[in-house]
């Protein structure tokens, strides 16, 4: 690489950083995809989800050289705020947000109904072997097992009780440094949102860097219209409904400008209008569809605020994050990481307390954390010079 000559970086400093690579982890993606992995100790003890965690991690450090890895988690109330904003928010899954609204009726029925979508939710869920701890009681508890791991591999842990950790990774995206190459490893294409020239998403499942390049090639369509794809289809995993008849099959194949180009929400309302015109003028009846596309139509809590409330339910340009986890991020960013009590016999005790059986083998044990060695080095290093 040629060096930048100094009369270009006495009048652009920022050119003169050094560039260098960041892993963002999206931990509760990452473990629950991990969760399906069942290994059992001699003493029935499962130990799965830790192991192909790191597994998972270790084989992500391979991509390129990394100078800091940061493991973001949601924390214990986290989409309490997008709850605040839509009632119905992940009422599809084992959350319980009631502890901070008001008593009204409203909010009563509201809570009835969550209740009832979270009891059915739960009864579809099975448990692996009869009998054993379910699997939200596993993923706790071996959660905990990971960040002890974690810590000990200078990895640093960030999570804070209400906020989710997506809207982390994406203030640590706003606020990185010019020179910053991030990459983020996720289950979760919804985080491609924040794909840029200095930002990546990396897919386990996939095996691949998604790129502004590949995006529209691999995901399907152009980066840039993620957000607002999302504002038109919703997202089943999070409960939040779009508009009513509008899957990302009927979109795309209806916009195919979704692949070539960015697009706006008004493009594709007025181009919904069109439809119909068209249709009219060959004597044809109206696509229901495009009408609830064209009118922002739901049968979700949104009512005929769709299009905004679902903007700022997913728009992961504006994070939700509360001023003690912005205080949080401020604190770990970049903040050298204290060597003491981070050993590989500390990592050893932990698996070894915890029966991850598969690693206490001594050979298996260094052959397996060898990937981490230069991240160590790299951050004890980093202390010391600030001593």
């Amino acid at each position: 690489m040629q060096p930048i000559p100094k009369r270009v970086t006495d009048k652009n400093p920022g050119f003169a950083e050094p560039s260098f690579n960041t892993l963002l982890l999206d931990m509760n993606s990452i473990m629950k995809m991990s969760l399906v992995d069942l290994r059992l100790s001699s003493d029935g003890v499962d130990y799965g989800m830790v192991f192909q965690t790191l597994l998972q991690i270790k084989l992500a450090m391979r991509l390129m050289p990394f100078e800091y890895v940061y493991a973001f988690y949601d924390g214990e109330q986290s989409g309490i705020m997008r709850y605040d904003i839509l009632p119905t928010y992940k009422a599809n899954r084992n959350k319980n947000f009631t502890k901070r609204r008001d008593d009204t009726p409203y909010n009563r029925s509201m809570d009835a109904f969550c209740a009832k979508v979270m009891e059915k939710s739960r009864k579809q869920r099975t448990e692996r072997v009869p009998g054993c701890e379910s699997d939200d009681e596993r993923f706790e508890r071996e959660r905990l097992v990971v960040m002890e791991c974690l810590e000990n591999l200078y990895i640093r842990n960030i999570y804070e009780d209400f906020v989710e950790g997506d809207d982390l990774i994406a203030y640590y995206v706003l606020h990185k440094k010019p020179k910053e190459r991030c990459v983020i490893m996720t289950s979760d294409r919804d985080l491609t949102q924040l794909i840029s020239d200095t930002v990546y998403v990396y897919i386990p499942k996939m095996k691949k860097l998604i790129t502004p390049e590949n995006h529209a090639s691999e995901i399907g369509y152009r980066h840039e219209n993620v957000l607002l794809k999302k504002m038109i289809c919703g997202d089943p995993s999070d409960n939040i409904k779009g508009v009513k008849g509008v899957g990302e099959k009927t979109l795309l194949d209806n916009f195919p400008e979704f692949r070539k180009r960015p697009v706006t929400l008004e493009e594709i309302v007025e181009g919904a209008k069109r439809i119909n015109e068209n249709r009219e003028k060959e004597k044809k009846p109206h696509l229901k569809w495009a009408d609830n596309l064209a009118n922002g139509i739901t049968d979700g809590e949104q009512g005929n605020d769709l299009y905004r409330i679902n903007r700022r339910l997913m728009d992961l340009g504006r994070p939700m994050l509360t001023s003690e986890a912005v205080e949080t991020m401020e604190s770990f960013m970049y903040a050298p990481m204290d060597p003491e009590g981070r050993t590989y016999e500390a990592l050893y005790k932990t698996l070894s307390d915890n029966m991850v059986e598969e690693l206490l083998n001594e050979d298996e044990f260094s052959r397996f954390f060898s990937d981490f060695t230069s991240l160590a080095e790299k951050e004890r290093k980093r202390f010391e010079n600030t001593i």
